[in-house]
């Protein structure tokens, strides 16, 4: 990929770049001349703004709007594309929840008649977190029947499809997408996950499952070349049941609460060793009790008593108490989410359709009515609209 400097003497004249964007696919064809005709204007039209200034403005853009922009011209498809932007745009990118049932295919309402094969549309939904509003972002027809998402990461979702159909990772904010195949096959006792490196920017999928011995066998798919591996499963003794929770990617490794309640380590898998290692907890787990990740790092939350939420902080293999939450009222229901440098977000125990943001700065707890679900308990996980690819270098 071709980096690009904003610093650069090249500056770009801008009358309205999201006009021609938005113009852009209304054009029913784009030959070499259109393109040629639309970097002229875009040279031409508007006011004068230099490299950095257009770096920084585009960044508090979203991806959807992002990815219009690429095709715009080949100065903004190398700004946008450049390595840069992407870490840049990824770090102040939107955080919202998705849900395994987040893919639904809709009728297409049509005065026309359609071919059988294109009578529905197939939409991805995200829940805003600080509204509880649902947005629908249509998503290639080429995808099939998804069954359901998988495990999130980043920007990335892995779902499988229908029918032995083999797995999918995609992007839903650009789109853009893999199929990969399936790992060993049934079992009935089995997750996926996916793992994160920070030091190189690559993806690998992990796949849990009991054999008939009751063992727990491991597959690692590399998303380069996209073929799986087994490797040495975690002990018997040291995880209980592999669908309890779902795993948190932070620095460099997987992480999992292995047990529901009572446990007293956690369970890592390494990005680039491949190793299962047992990470002590500084106390013992309740059972709404989660691991998330927090700036990068892995963080416990636990329900300490009644009224008191203590999030502790992995530094350097030891773990620091970072915050507190204190409330007059029973919190032991609240179920952490996720979380930034500022917020935590949970979920009630009950299903209710209630999000609850606890702001670390104010200590104050806001309640938010989330009706963006078909179904009660449904559970949340957290996903970055961003422009990051499996790809990426």
């Amino acid at each position: 990929m071709r980096n690009w400097s904003p610093r650069g003497k090249k500056r770009l004249k801008l009358a309205s770049v999201e006009t021609i964007a938005l113009e852009q696919p209304t054009q029913s064809t784009t030959s070499r001349e259109t393109k040629e005709e639309m970097d002229d204007n875009l040279e031409t039209k508007g006011n004068l703004l230099p490299d950095d200034l257009l770096f920084e403005v585009f960044l508090l853009l979203p991806a959807e709007t992002l990815c219009k922009l690429r095709c715009v011209c080949k100065s903004l498809l190398n700004m946008i594309n450049s390595t840069r932007f992407i870490e840049d745009h990824f770090r102040q990118s939107e955080r919202v929840l998705i849900t395994e049932n987040s893919f639904h295919k809709e009728n297409i309402r049509s005065p026309f008649p359609l071919p059988s094969d294109k009578k529905n549309e197939l939409y991805f939904n995200f829940w805003d977190i600080h509204s509880g509003k649902g947005q629908k972002v249509c998503m290639p027809d080429t995808l099939g029947n998804i069954n359901c998402i998988l495990a999130a990461c980043n920007g990335l979702v892995l779902a499988k499809i229908t029918k032995n159909g083999g797995l999918v990772v995609m992007n839903p904010s650009t789109r853009n997408h893999i199929r990969v195949p399936l790992g060993t096959i049934g079992f009935m006792k089995e997750c996926y996950a996916f793992m994160f490196s920070h030091f190189t920017g690559a993806y690998k999928v992990v796949h849990l499952f009991r054999d008939d011995s009751r063992n727990i066998r491991c597959e690692i798919l590399n998303l380069t070349t996209r073929s799986w591996h087994a490797v040495d499963g975690p002990k018997s003794g040291e995880f209980g049941l592999i669908t309890t929770h779902r795993s948190v990617s932070a620095i460099g490794a997987l992480y999992w609460l292995p047990q529901i309640d009572g446990c007293n380590h956690v369970v890592s898998l390494g990005f680039h060793d491949e190793k299962f290692l047992t990470v002590p907890l500084p106390i013992s787990s309740t059972k709404n009790d989660r691991l998330v990740e927090i700036g990068g790092s892995l963080s416990f939350i636990t329900h300490a008593t009644l009224n008191l939420i203590q999030v502790w902080i992995l530094k350097n293999g030891s773990w620091l108490k970072r915050y507190s939450i204190n409330r007059l009222y029973d919190i032991t229901r609240f179920i952490p989410l996720c979380a930034s440098t500022k917020e935590i977000f949970f979920q009630r125990e009950e299903g209710y359709p209630l999000l609850h943001i606890y702001n670390f700065e104010a200590e104050e707890m806001q309640e938010i009515n989330f009706k963006g679900t078909n179904r009660v308990g449904d559970l949340y996980m957290p996903l970055v609209k961003s422009l990051v690819s499996w790809d990426n270098p």
